[in-house]
């Protein structure tokens, strides 16, 4: 496992965690109406755009089971793509599209899941059990139960923080000892 490459596909995630967190409050409080306005789709292409960085460095830390990874993510990546694209062009059934990307994130999320958790069990597991619980709680917008997606953001974005903590100061340590070396 490559640390550093790991650490980046978590900082990338973190940003886009809260980018989405930002996301998810504007819908909570404007309505699923807000999604199709100017602000929530710079929002959601910016959004797309780090998934973009974040499963490169991923697939760079070399993790277990990292064809998950890959295919998975590249799966959920194209396919939110092609979703908020038809939702650019005023076609609500791209929100459809984005949801079903969406449903391959934990998925993809497995290999980070199975290697990290070995050096870091409670932090991993809060960040892919946050992001099982935000996949699962973005359809219940439509019931008005989206705190439930906000909420499993909020526990991804703290085993984030955990995650991104514990790795700077392991890579800080790896990065002087090789300078001794």
């Amino acid at each position: 496992m490559d640390l550093k490459n790991l650490y980046a596909g978590n900082l990338v995630s973190f940003v886009a965690s809260l980018v989405i967190l930002s996301e998810l409050i504007l819908l909570e409080r404007l309505g699923l109406s807000f999604i199709s306005s100017p602000l929530s789709l710079a929002i959601l292409w910016a959004i797309w755009a780090m998934a973009i960085p974040s499963v490169l460095s991923y697939h760079r830390a070399r993790l277990e089971k990292n064809w998950m990874l890959d295919a998975f993510g590249a799966l959920a990546v194209a396919i939110a793509g092609v979703g908020l694209a038809i939702l650019s062009l005023g076609k609500m059934y791209g929100v459809e599209l984005i949801l079903l990307g969406y449903a391959f994130e934990p998925v993809a999320g497995i290999p980070i899941y199975l290697t990290a958790k070995k050096l870091l069990p409670l932090y991993t597991s809060l960040f892919f059990w946050g992001a099982v619980a935000f996949t699962a709680g973005l359809p219940l917008y439509l019931v008005n139960l989206g705190i439930l997606a906000i909420a499993g953001d909020v526990v991804k974005i703290a085993g984030l923080v955990g995650l991104l903590a514990v790795l700077r100061v392991v890579n800080a340590k790896e990065g002087r000892a090789q300078l001794r070396g």
